[in-house]
């Protein structure tokens, strides 16, 4: 180890009990820190805190921390000054560091104040440093190791055994190097979720594509798309951890993954085939089928067969759908003039200015209908021929009535609509990744992004 390193730094490892296991809704029961060196204790501080809420039985039972022990406590407000002091000018170090950094930081945000300070994690520290371990909670390395802790559970037992394990890393020759990376600013390691490893997040592309944060068996929890997947995948784990669900989230990451897509609208596709496949814990908004316009037919009472707009998450029953209204509407009103037919008869209100149809015109206005309607579901087969993932190779999307029929990425040359259903892998395909084309169509048409369209020969 660097002695000047040593001398030049002050580390306070700290530990925390709590009354649950996030900073939200939970509070603090006990603190204890010991500012150290590197080499050499220096001083300790530890209090019980009154958490204001009462403790359960459950953290009673791990830690041994009851109400009565606890009721005279000062508040966490009362010794907010003290701890503060205490740990200034030092990097705030601790066994999984995020969930104890959360707890504090979150307290004196609920009083209205800002702490921050430089951190390290002694779980990824001993990855690096003592490789090879099984586990590397804090109780199994410390008895892999013979570390004795006569109070665990409790915070200056915990604080203690971190401190010795942090002597003992300290003195290996590499410790210099790796404490450097660590607290290098904006390094990886101080916000990485505490098991991912920095391979994997240098392996991520900076370009469109889909990825996956999987848990230690493997089994993706969430699956996300991105115009640049690195970019994306660092904003997951920016700001705090206060959340149970967000601190859940951060601790079952072990690996991170991505493939490159070459555009956004195939990452958009494969993004939704993923998630309906894994149907992965952590995504929420995917799951949902959008609300989409539909257009559906009914026949009125005096036999006028007519048309209406409505929001629905399928297009059972529709003769058309489309992602957004207007749209819809841009379209019946071309297929009024098309077919000769009353705007007000379309679902597209009245202008006040026609006249009302007469009851004689029932069989010539159905006739018109009836041909609106044949035209609109007769099949439309077309394709999207977009940027593969190299320079050589090409994207294919197969739509059929409007629905995503299949995709492929392909090196073939494509000219002819002919050649597509040879290339294209058929997809189940979704209410989902309907909506994903027909939004990529509608950019297209507004010149924000550009593809060519391939349609059957006539």
């Amino acid at each position: 180890m660097n002695p000047e390193l040593c001398t030049m730094t002050r580390y306070a490892i700290v530990d925390i009990e709590t009354t649950g296991s996030h900073a939200k809704g939970h509070g603090i029961t006990e603190i204890a820190a010991i500012i150290t060196d590197g080499t050499e204790e220096l001083e300790r501080w530890q209090t019980l805190v009154d958490p204001g809420l009462p403790i359960p039985l459950p953290i009673t039972q791990l830690t041994g921390i009851t109400n009565n022990m606890v009721e005279a406590a000062p508040s966490f407000e009362a010794i907010a000054d003290e701890l503060e002091e205490f740990l200034s000018g030092c990097i705030f170090v601790a066994h999984n560091v995020g969930f104890d950094y959360a707890f504090i930081r979150g307290h004196y945000e609920t009083m209205g104040r800002v702490w921050r300070s430089p951190k390290m994690c002694t779980v990824r520290m001993a990855r690096k440093l003592l490789p090879g371990h099984t586990s590397y909670s804090l109780g199994r390395i410390c008895e892999d190791l013979g570390i004795d802790n006569d109070a665990r559970h409790r915070a200056m037992g915990d604080c203690a055994a971190t401190v010795e394990l942090f002597h003992l890393m300290m003195k290996s020759e590499r410790a210099s190097d790796v404490v450097a990376g660590m607290l290098k600013r904006g390094d990886r390691e101080s916000w990485l979720p505490q098991h991912v490893p920095t391979s994997d997040f240098e392996a991520l592309p900076t370009a469109p594509g889909v990825y996956r944060f999987l848990n230690q068996k493997g089994t993706p929890i969430y699956i996300g798309m991105s115009h640049n997947v690195r970019h994306r995948v660092r904003t997951h784990f920016n700001g705090t951890m206060k959340s149970a669900r967000r601190q859940a989230f951060l601790r079952d990451i072990y690996h991170i993954d991505a493939e490159s897509t070459g555009s956004v609208l195939m990452a958009r596709l494969i993004e939704d085939e993923l998630i309906r496949t894994h149907w992965p814990i952590h995504n929420r908004a995917q799951k949902s089928i959008p609300i989409r316009t539909a257009i559906v037919s009914y026949t009125d009472q005096r036999g006028f067969k007519r048309l209406h707009l409505q929001r629905q998450r399928h297009v059972k029953h529709a003769i058309r759908w489309f992602r957004r209204e207007e749209d819809a509407r841009e379209w019946l009103h071309t297929q009024a003039v098309l077919h000769g037919l009353q705007p007000e008869l379309l679902g597209l209100g009245s202008d006040g200015r026609g006249q009302p149809i007469a009851n004689d015109q029932c069989d010539t206005h159905n006739k018109a209908m009836n041909a609106l309607i044949c035209a609109a579901q007769t099949s439309e087969t077309w394709a999207i021929v977009d940027r593969g993932r190299t320079a050589e190779e090409r994207a294919i999307v197969w739509m059929e009535n409007e629905h995503v029929k299949g995709w492929c990425f392909t090196e073939a040359t494509v000219s002819r609509f002919d050649e597509i259903p040879k290339l294209v892998e058929l997809k189940n395909g979704s209410a989902t990744a309907d909506a994903i084309v027909q939004h990529a169509i509608h950019e297209r048409e507004l010149g924000k992004i550009r593809f060519d369209i391939i349609e059957p020969a006539t």
